[in-house]
C-alpha cells in the first residue's frame, strides 16, 4: 500500500539525502500506520529498528545489543553494552563512515522504563549522532506521552527535532484507490469505519462485500476491532468508564457542552476537562462556526470516524455480539443509521477536495481554511447547518452534504440560497455534494444560477 505514504516518505527521503544528522518524531495510536511507512522508507538502507517493550532495564539494553549487533556487525559480535551511553556511542561510531537510519520505536517504553536511558540520549543527540550521519526516528503510540514530550522541547533533547508528524487516519483520496471496487455510498463507509488508518484498510478484503468487512472487523466474537479502543483508552487514560460513558453520548449526535454534561449527569466545568483530555489525544476537536459568536456555539465531534462509529455502533452492543447476534444487530441498528452516520464522513471527504482545489488554484477566490456555519438549535429555531464553508473580504463558498441512497433535491439549492447574514453581503458560490446524484429539478436550477458546483464522489476522486 505504497501510496498511502507516498508524500510522507518523499519528505522522509529528503531530509535522509542531506547527509547530516536529522532526528524524526511520529506519533500516534497503535495501527495509524507508523511501522509500515518507516518499513516502507528503510528499503535499502542501513538500519537498526529497535522496537522497546514493556520489560526489565537490563533485558531492555541487551535486546538493544542484539538487534544493532544483527544488523551492523553480525560477524564481529561487539561486547555487549554497559550502559546507553556506551551503545549510542558505539552507533555513532558505526556512522562515521555509513549513513545509517535509527529507529527507537515505542520511545516511552525506554525513557520511563530505563534508568539513565533520557540522560544518555540528550548526551546522544546533541553531541555524538551530529558528529557522525545517523538519521534518527523516534515513535510513540502513547499520544498522551508524546504531547508531554512537546510542551517539554524546550529543556530536553526533543528541541533537536527536524520534523514531526502526528499520525491519524490518511486522506480518503489516499484510500480511494482500495476502495474503488466498491458503490460510492460503500466506500464512504469502509472509510470511515475503519478510520482511513492504513493498518485498519489492510485487513479489507476486497473479495468481500462492504456489508461482509464490517461484520468481519466489528459483529463477530473473533473480531480484531471488536474491542481495539478499549484496549486503547486503557493504555492512555484513568477513569475509563467515565470516558467511554462521554464518547457514547458523543456518538449519538450530542454536541453541546451542555447537553453532555447534562446526560453524563457530571458539571460542565468537569465535564470539559474531560473532553479536553479526549481533544489532546485527538479523538475529538472542538468545531466553532466559521462565522458569527464563535465562543457560545462550540460543538464536541469526534475527530477519528472509526471511534465515531464503534462507540454508536459496537460498544452498546458488545453483550449481544459475544452472544452470536452480530449480524442482526448490523441488520436492525447499523444499517438503518448508515445515512446519519455517513454524513460526518462525506463533510470530512468534501473539506479535503475543497481544500485541494484551493491548494491547486482552481477556485474562484483564494482561501486557506474551511469550516462549518450553524444557528438555531432552540425550541425556538430550528437547527441550521452549512458544514462547508470558507470565505474571504468579499466571497463565500458554502456547502452542503448528501449522504442518502435517494439522488440530492431542490432543497438543498433553497437551504444555500436563503438569507443568511453572516454572508448577506458575499458573493456566494454553492457546492452540493451528493453520493448518490442529483434530481434534474436539481440540476436545472443549478444551470439556471451559474454559481452552483453539482459535485459527485466521482469528481472528488478524480482530482
Amino acid at each position: 500500500m505504497h501510496t498511502l505514504f507516498a508524500t510522507d516518505l518523499q519528505k522522509l527521503n529528503t531530509l535522509y539525502n542531506r547527509l547530516q544528522f536529522s532526528f524524526i518524531f511520529l506519533y500516534g495510536r497503535y495501527n495509524t500506520g507508523k511501522t509500515s511507512l518507516i518499513r516502507e522508507f528503510c528499503k535499502n538502507k542501513k538500519t537498526v529498528f529497535f522496537s522497546a517493550q514493556e520489560t526489565v532495564p537490563e533485558r531492555q539494553l541487551q535486546a538493544f545489543w542484539e538487534e544493532s549487533v544483527r544488523w551492523l556487525a553480525p560477524r564481529k559480535q561487539p561486547a555487549k553494552f554497559t550502559d546507553w551511553e556506551q551503545a549510542f556511542s558505539w552507533i555513532s561510531g558505526f556512522s562515521f563512515s555509513h549513513r545509517l537510519v535509527l529507529v527507537l520505536d515505542e520511545f516511552q517504553n525506554l525513557a520511563e522504563h530505563c534508568p539513565g536511558f533520557m540522560a544518555a540520549f540528550e548526551q546522544a543527540v546533541q553531541h555524538d549522532f551530529p558528529s557522525g550521519k545517523v538519521f534518527l526516528i523516534v515513535t510513540s503510540s502513547s499520544v498522551s506521552y508524546a504531547r508531554q514530550l512537546m510542551q517539554e522541547t524546550t529543556t530536553s533533547p526533543f528541541q533537536a527535532i527536524s520534523a514531526r508528524a502526528f499520525l491519524t487516519s490518511v486522506p480518503f483520496y489516499t484510500c480511494q484507490p482500495y476502495l474503488a471496487g466498491y458503490a460510492s455510498r460503500e466506500q464512504l463507509l469502509l472509510y470511515g469505519a475503519t478510520g482511513g488508518l492504513p493498518s485498519y484498510i489492510k485487513m479489507l478484503s476486497q473479495s468481500h462485500s462492504a456489508r461482509e468487512n464490517i461484520l468481519a472487523l466489528f459483529f463477530e466474537k473473533s473480531s480484531p476491532l471488536l474491542f481495539e479502543p478499549l484496549t486503547y483508552l486503557h493504555r492512555e487514560l484513568r477513569e475509563i468508564s467515565t470516558y467511554n460513558f462521554l464518547l457514547e453520548i458523543i456518538a449519538s449526535d450530542c454536541s453541546r457542552l451542555a447537553d453532555i454534561a447534562a446526560q453524563a449527569s457530571i458539571g460542565t466545568n468537569k465535564c470539559a476537562k474531560y473532553l479536553n483530555t479526549l481533544i489532546d489525544l485527538g479523538i475529538l476537536r472542538k468545531e466553532f462556526p466559521a462565522a458569527g459568536e464563535l465562543q457560545k456555539k462550540v460543538r464536541y465531534v469526534f475527530t477519528d470516524h472509526m471511534l465515531r462509529f464503534w462507540y454508536r455502533f459496537v460498544y452498546p452492543n458488545i453483550s449481544g455480539i459475544l452472544f452470536g447476534r452480530g449480524e442482526d444487530i448490523y441488520d436492525r441498528q447499523v444499517l438503518p443509521a448508515l445515512e446519519d452516520y455517513l454524513l460526518p464522513v462525506l463533510e470530512t471527504v468534501c473539506t479535503e477536495y475543497l481544500e485541494r482545489l484551493a491548494d491547486t488554484g482552481q477556485t474562484p477566490f483564494a482561501y486557506r481554511h474551511t469550516g462549518s456555519w450553524w444557528c438555531g438549535g432552540t425550541k425556538r429555531e430550528p437547527f441550521f447547518r452549512i458544514p462547508l464553508v470558507a470565505t474571504d473580504e468579499n466571497h463565500t463558498v458554502l456547502g452542503i452534504c448528501h449522504s442518502s441512497g435517494e439522488p440530492a433535491g431542490i432543497r438543498y439549492f433553497t437551504a444555500l440560497t436563503q438569507p443568511l447574514p453572516p454572508f448577506g453581503d458575499k458573493k456566494r458560490y454553492l457546492c452540493i455534494f451528493s453520493v448518490s446524484g442529483f434530481t434534474e429539478e436539481l440540476r436545472e436550477a443549478a444551470a439556471d444560477a451559474k454559481n452552483v458546483w453539482l459535485i459527485d464522489l466521482e469528481d472528488i476522486t478524480a482530482l
